[in-house]
């Protein structure tokens, strides 16, 4: 991987632009702080991939609740439409949380779930739907899941 100054960095940014869309990351190190690493957004989306959500819909008599394990929310309402609206509300108030408090990424149950908020960070709106209730890989498991409730 290629490696470089922060100093050095800040005068070759372009190069360092060009290269990361060329699929070469670049690793930035400074003194005195931990390095950081410059990639494409291409390939960043492409190692989150990995990172699937699991939605778990709950049916109860007059209400519908989904949990999603990988964030530790629940939607919840009337309908499974309801439901699904309120996931997607408590999934951009996490995200919002997340961008703006340094805190809360760096908590210990926050760091753990970091890769499902990254992959959500870099979508648009309109993706993150389609990324939180997609089909699952055959390959894939869940990263977790609810024990089964008695009937």
């Amino acid at each position: 991987m290629n490696e470089i100054q922060y100093s050095r960095a800040r005068s070759n940014l372009a190069d360092l632009h060009d290269h990361a869309l060329a699929h070469l990351p670049t690793r930035i190190t400074r003194r005195r702080s931990d390095p950081a690493v410059l990639l494409s957004e291409e390939d960043f989306k492409a190692v989150l991939t990995q990172f699937e959500f699991h939605p778990e819909v709950l049916f109860e008599e007059g209400a519908t609740a989904i949990w999603l394990p990988e964030l530790a929310i629940w939607g919840r309402g009337g309908s499974f439409v309801a439901a699904r609206e309120d996931l997607i509300e408590e999934v951009e108030q996490l995200l919002g949380v997340v961008e703006h408090d340094e805190r809360v990424r760096s908590a210990a149950n926050m760091v753990s779930r970091l890769p499902w908020i990254f992959r959500l960070l870099v979508s648009d709106e309109a993706e993150r739907e389609t990324i939180l209730f997609a089909e699952p890989s055959e390959n894939r498991r869940p990263a977790f899941s609810l024990a089964a409730l008695p009937a």
